[in-house]
């Protein structure tokens, strides 16, 4: 059996559709004209549809590529019956190897479209021969230009699609690149913010507490003005604590450098230094995704825990980073005063954590644990590969 490589796959068949179905059914009129009995004629016409069909089950459905041996061998053998049945109009049926030289030279490479249709040639050229004698020596050379030009038009075809395959991935990685580089501009960009919060503002909110610090110690508890001195300073303190979250949840977590579980877990450690509310772990430290996972856990993670401190008055938060068949499970718990899930509105970063989880096609789940009064359970899910 003749080995054969495929190098294409039509993406967009139409007009080869076309252009085989129309020349099968002008072909097969034309070489039923040249048949002097009605049984003649109807065994034609079966083994033109034969052809049709072989052509849209096999070669149009892409089935060919496991063997095209079998596809054009068995159109071979069809078009050999359809000549042994001497019409006087074989030439139509001549035809139909012209369009199967075509589908030849539009999927295989040269070195195997080559040997097959030169296959083609030896048979149409025997049967020329045999039917005519030396006369059909004329119809050899026309058919020795009609297969060349055949297999020309198809491999003119087949790099055709080829070139727009290759643009097609040149496309798509010029977009996955241009992604990439928008994702390094909004790193850049939060890196840019982070450092100007910390210099500036961060450094003007310190001094700001220390001036009322100072203040505060320089009046007498029976002064009018303490008590304003002291709820300025405390939300002084307060505002440099969120100032710090937020520094941290701007600045990339370096995951590069250590696994999901240590940057989950020095993260919360200094959460729950800074917001003095209390942490338990229950991390498995074997858990591990891919880089975009982890970033959308961990920012999942930044955002759950600031909810926490900005809304709960929890004193306890619970972690919880587990494996469960083919996915990875984030889970942040608090003891807090939780939410009615009726009454839940935008604006406490849900919406940013289901686009990062979205991204990376995770999904997550956000509910009070029981009654209202008993906390809030925030659940990212992200599949491991």
């Amino acid at each position: 059996m003749m080995q054969s490589k495929v190098v294409l796959h039509i993406r967009d068949p139409l007009l080869l559709d076309a252009s085989t179905y129309v020349s099968t059914a002008v072909m097969a009129l034309l070489g039923m004209s040249g048949l002097q009995s009605l049984a003649l004629q109807i065994t034609a016409l079966a083994l033109c549809l034969t052809f049709a069909l072989l052509y849209r089950f096999l070669f149009r459905t892409g089935y060919y590529e496991r063997s095209p041996a079998v596809y054009f061998g068995g159109q071979i053998v069809v078009l050999v019956l359809l000549f042994l049945l001497n019409s006087g109009a074989s030439d139509a049926f001549n035809f139909l190897f012209y369009i199967l030289t075509f589908h030849t030279a539009v999927v295989l490479t040269i070195r195997s479209a080559a040997a097959w249709i030169a296959f083609y040639f030896l048979i149409t050229s025997s049967v020329s021969l045999i039917s005519r004698g030396w006369d059909g020596l004329y119809a050899v050379f026309f058919y020795l230009a009609v297969f060349i030009v055949c297999a020309i038009l198809g491999n003119t075809v087949q790099r055709t699609e080829l070139t727009s395959e290759r643009n097609q991935r040149l496309v798509d990685e010029l977009k996955e690149t241009q992604q990439k580089l928008q994702e390094l501009a909004v790193v850049d960009e939060r890196n840019r913010l982070a450092r100007d919060l910390h210099d500036s503002v961060k450094q003007q909110v310190f001094a700001i507490s220390m001036q009322l610090s100072a203040a505060r110690t320089a009046l007498a508890e029976t002064d009018r003005s303490y008590q304003s001195v002291v709820e300025a300073e405390r939300l002084a303190q307060q505002a440099s604590a969120e100032l710090t979250t937020l520094i941290n949840a701007l600045r990339p977590p370096g995951l590069e450098s250590k696994t999901l579980a240590t940057a989950i877990r020095e993260h919360v450690d200094m959460w729950s230094r800074q917001n003095k509310v209390e942490a338990e772990f229950k991390i498995d430290p074997g858990v591990s995704v891919n880089s975009q996972a982890e970033q959308a856990l961990f920012r999942v993670l930044q955002e759950a825990l600031a909810n926490v401190a900005r809304h709960s008055t929890a004193s306890k938060v619970t972690i919880t980073l587990k494996s469960e068949n083919d996915n990875v499970s984030l889970v942040i718990e608090d003891d807090g005063i939780g939410f009615d899930a009726k009454r839940i509105v935008k604006g406490i970063g849900l919406d940013s954590m289901k686009e990062r989880l979205m991204a990376v096609h995770g999904e997550l789940e956000v509910s009070p644990r029981g009654a209202q009064s008993q906390g809030t359970s925030v659940i990212a899910t992200v599949r491991k590969s």
